[in-house]
């Protein structure tokens, strides 16, 4: 039940594109979009929600960029994906969408989108749920929600498609690789924490990792360990020749491209340290710094 998409097509010269106008009334929750149902009640009706986007660039091997995830609560049945590759949100986005509710191959997403605005940027994204492989592996309710597993042993790296097989005891829950699979590709037998949204496709649901700071390898010695990230401030950005990090105590700074390749690693023993950049070729970067006091993420443009 492999989605596949096509781009919409010009006709006649005219590209039909939405008519964005003035800030729509909320008219439903995204928990009561999923109505804590396996298909939503709401199927072919017109919808205004908002949400906090979780997870962007959602990528399709047969027509690119598709969606992203939209999430306004901790917990089970706050998520969504919304299948839209007009519209580029920036993760940590608040926005309000009007939009058709749809099952796709028994996934609850929304589409057609009549109406987009961005409230705000730079949002702290709701909490990851801490959920067992075996939970997630059958539970309807955490579908288009961000969630974690702690702990969970690659069972097989290689099931076909990029996706991988874990298991933390309960059951096994795959891996998918719309947005991000390790370079060097997953390990039999060992250990991983992951953090991701979780979809369904061919009728199972998947965790799909964002970017390498969702992936800890190793045993983790609790949850504590493998808190969300909170942000990290980095100045200027843009940057081009240097940054400063708004951090006050010594840790590990890890640069990693678009693709989550690792670019760059440096130990940090300063206060508000200073760190030269001006080997990175221009574009986006995934920046973590890990510290007794945990992970602190960002993106960072290079120009």
């Amino acid at each position: 039940m492999k989605h596949f998409y096509t781009w919409a097509m010009f006709a006649a010269g005219i590209l039909a594109v939405p008519n964005f106008g003035a800030a729509q009334a909320i008219t439903h929750t995204i928990a009561e979009i999923q109505g804590e149902l396996f298909s939503s009640p709401l199927v072919g009706q017109s919808v205004t929600t908002t949400g906090i986007v979780t997870a962007n660039n959602v990528t399709s091997s047969t027509s690119g960029v598709i969606g992203y995830f939209v999430q306004d609560g901790e917990g089970p049945w706050n998520g969504v994906f919304v299948y839209d590759n007009t519209q580029a949100p920036e993760i940590g986005d608040e926005i309000i969408l009007e939009a058709e509710v749809q099952e796709f191959y028994d996934v609850t997403e929304l589409g057609n989108i009549s109406y987009y605005e961005t409230v705000s940027s730079g949002n702290e994204l709701p909490a990851a749920s801490v959920v067992s492989t075996g939970e997630l592996a059958s539970s309807e309710a955490y579908e288009g929600c961000l969630v974690q597993v702690i702990n969970a042993v690659c069972t097989n790296p290689d099931a076909d498609y990029g996706e991988a097989l874990f298991d933390d005891g309960s059951g096994e829950i795959k891996t998918n690789d719309y947005m991000y699979i390790p370079e060097d590709g997953w390990v039999l037998d060992e250990t991983y924490s992951i953090t991701g949204c979780i979809h369904y496709t061919f009728e199972e649901y998947k965790i799909e990792p964002r970017f390498a700071e969702d992936i800890v390898v190793g045993f983790i010695n609790g949850i504590n360990e493998f808190r969300p990230a909170r942000t990290l401030g980095v100045y200027p950005n843009p940057a081009q020749y240097s940054i400063r990090l708004d951090s006050n105590e010594p840790g590990l700074l890890v640069i990693s491209d678009a693709m989550g390749r690792e670019v760059s690693r440096v130990l940090i023993q300063e206060a508000l340290p200073t760190v030269d950049v001006s080997a990175l070729s221009a574009g986006m970067y995934h920046v973590q710094f890990t510290s007794q006091a945990g992970r602190a993420t960002s993106k960072l443009h290079i120009q």
